[in-house]
């Protein structure tokens, strides 16, 4: 019997029974009560994320009433799959990651962490950026010196850890791509960018603003030796950061959590003080009201990263719907422009194919006047020509008669060998009259070959010797011995060389008609160097009075029955030889023609 109450075999205390009854009904409470699902960004793993934000996950769980909070560590790419995909209710993350979500997906801000790294006595809520770490022995001073060394980084989405800094990059003007040329990204946890740096793997670390300070303070690592470059933290912030501060950690609803949630989520978060477990867990003074997010998104505009910032193709797009009229006279003008284009393309083309063939024709055609010049030279030098090839044939008739007479006289046949020697050298003497003669008027492409200008002018002298006697021209020239070598046309040039002297021996005769009788005289001059060949005619002719530019050109002739082609034809020819032709009265009467040809040296023929 126990206060009344009897049972069968055994006797059970009063107290007994109360703690049975106890144990069953926190069960029943814990079965009804709904789980909420938190995601976290666990920047240094796991297990620190469970350490710092599990007493979170507690305290809501008591203050509000049948919900039991459940805890899910992400990194960057899972914390936005679970938001995506609605697996999460509610989520814990920088403001970097808040805002890009914020921006694709419907989530809605609660509270912002209150930061306790500052002297102030309800904390801050600016407390996320970027220090730039180097170690304290580093030669490194400024942002500006590191650009090009090897850096590292947990993540090129990371906003803390990463975007904050490429902002300030890119507001000091410096090159993106080139100042992180050799970054690593080694993602979470954190603490390896430290560890790599104190490793002389890297030159620099970037990292979340009071990383070095708090695993300092965890013994992890000995502070003295980092430095943080450009640090330009707040007087009443405790921790280094090469950045300006933006706005804290934020708590947020998902599309998928419970909005009867949010406001007693939201009461009992700002209701946790500073003393609290869960806000020294957090290092935080709690919780406040949710900030604006608008610095946030100034970054990510200036990186053209936002999430609402369309590509430029599309942005285009958008605009032509709007604009449809304007759209489609720059379609138009865009079509007339291409088809004004290809016109020009086929005009050019044609254009360029008629050029062609007018310049193959010019050169066809000059190649025949040039012929048709040698030819007129030769009609103009008959009479020499025929005095040349008359006193061979004369010398071999002579010969041959003696030969005959000596035959007769009954002379041994071996006294006529001197004969037949005298008559063969004559023979010869004829050939070299007639090819020299052919050479000259054959129709031919111009052929370049190695020549002697002082035999080219030895035989041209030759072919005009009879007709200067007969002038009674006085004819000088300068010793020349050593040959001088071109590489070119000898016959070209020696049709230069006899329109030169023709036209030098006319205006002798010229004067001798206006002046009467005087001493006709024709000097040639020849200098050669170790680039050079200049070749100099000058005589005392009527000389001239018109522009020596002029007297060069076709149809352009002083002559009565000139056509004006010879001294065009000089001009040309000299200038395919990459020389000069030039003209200009002498001193005191008279012209001086000069002829300057490129030497080629017997070394480089060889």
């Amino acid at each position: 019997m126990i206060n009344g109450w009897q049972v069968p075999g055994r006797k059970i205390s009063l107290s007994l029974w109360v703690g049975c009854v106890c144990l069953l009904l926190s069960h029943a409470v814990f079965a009804q009560a709904q789980a909420v699902d938190v995601g976290v960004l666990a920047t240094r793993g796991g297990a620190e994320a469970q350490n710092r934000w599990q007493p979170t996950m507690d305290w809501l769980s008591e203050r509000v009433p049948n919900t039991h909070f459940v805890l899910h560590p992400f990194t960057l790419q899972q914390m936005e799959q679970a938001v995506e995909n609605q697996t999460v209710d509610f989520v814990i993350t920088n403001p970097g990651q808040a805002v890009r979500l914020g921006r694709q997906y419907p989530l809605s801000w609660l509270a912002t962490l209150s930061s306790a790294n500052t002297t102030r006595k309800n904390g801050t809520t600016h407390a996320i950026g970027s220090a730039l770490v180097v170690r304290s022995d580093s030669s490194f001073m400024t942002i500006e010196s590191l650009s090009g060394h090897s850096l590292t980084a947990v993540d090129e989405n990371a906003f803390g850890g990463y975007l904050t800094l490429r902002f300030e990059i890119n507001k000091l003007g410096l090159s993106q791509s080139a100042y992180f040329s050799d970054t690593q990204f080694l993602g979470f946890p954190l603490d390896a960018l430290i560890y790599q740096l104190r490793d002389k793997h890297i030159e620099g670390a970037i990292v979340p603003v009071c990383l070095i300070e708090r695993m300092n303070k965890e013994g992890l690592i000995d502070v003295s030796n980092y430095r943080v470059i450009n640090n330009i933290a707040p007087d009443d912030f405790s921790c280094a950061t090469s950045t300006p501060l933006y706005p804290n950690w934020s708590f947020a609803k998902t599309g998928k959590g419970n909005e009867r949630l949010a406001k007693p989520i939201t009461r009992a978060l700002l209701s946790l003080s500073s003393h609290e477990s869960a806000a020294l867990a957090a290092n935080s003074l709690g919780w406040t009201s949710p900030i604006s997010q608008l610095s946030v998104d100034q970054l990510y505009q200036g990186l053209d990263m936002h999430p609402l910032q369309k590509p430029w193709w599309q942005e285009a797009v958008s605009w032509l719907k709007q604009n449809q009229q304007w759209g489609w006279m720059l379609f138009i003008l865009v079509i007339s422009l291409n088809g004004y284009h290809f016109l020009l393309e086929y005009r050019f083309s044609r254009s360029k194919r008629e050029l062609e063939n007018t310049l193959h024709s010019l050169k066809e055609k000059n190649s025949m006047l040039e012929h048709a010049q040698r030819v007129s030279i030769v009609g103009e030098l008959g009479s020499s020509l025929a005095h040349e090839i008359n006193q061979p044939l004369a010398a071999i008739r002579n010969y041959s008669q003696g030969g005959l007479l000596r035959l007769k006289k009954g002379l041994p046949a071996q006294e006529l060998i001197p004969v037949l020697e005298k008559i063969e050298q004559q023979v010869i003497r004829a050939d070299s009259i007639v090819q020299r003669l052919r050479k000259l008027i054959n129709k031919r492409q111009m052929a370049k070959t190695e020549c002697d200008i002082n035999g080219i002018i030895s035989d041209t002298l030759a072919l005009l010797e009879y007709d200067f006697q007969k002038k009674q021209i006085h004819l000088t020239r300068d010793n020349a011995i050593e040959p001088c070598l071109l590489w070119g046309d000898a016959v070209g040039i020696q049709q230069v060389l006899l329109n030169v002297l023709n036209n030098a021996a006319d205006a002798c005769m010229q004067r001798e008609e206006q002046e009467g009788s005087v001493i006709h005289h024709i000097h040639i001059g020849t200098e050669c160097d170790d680039s050079n060949i200049e070749i100099t005619i000058q005589d005392n002719g009527i000389g001239f009075e018109d522009d020596s530019e002029q007297l060069s050109k076709a149809f352009f002739t002083t002559k009565e029955n000139g056509l004006g082609l010879g001294l065009a034809i000089c001009r040309d020819v000299i200038e395919a030889h990459q020389g000069q032709f030039l003209l200009e009265p002498a001193s005191p009467q008279g012209c001086c023609v000069t002829v300057i040809l490129p030497r080629l040296s017997t070394l480089v023929i060889k």
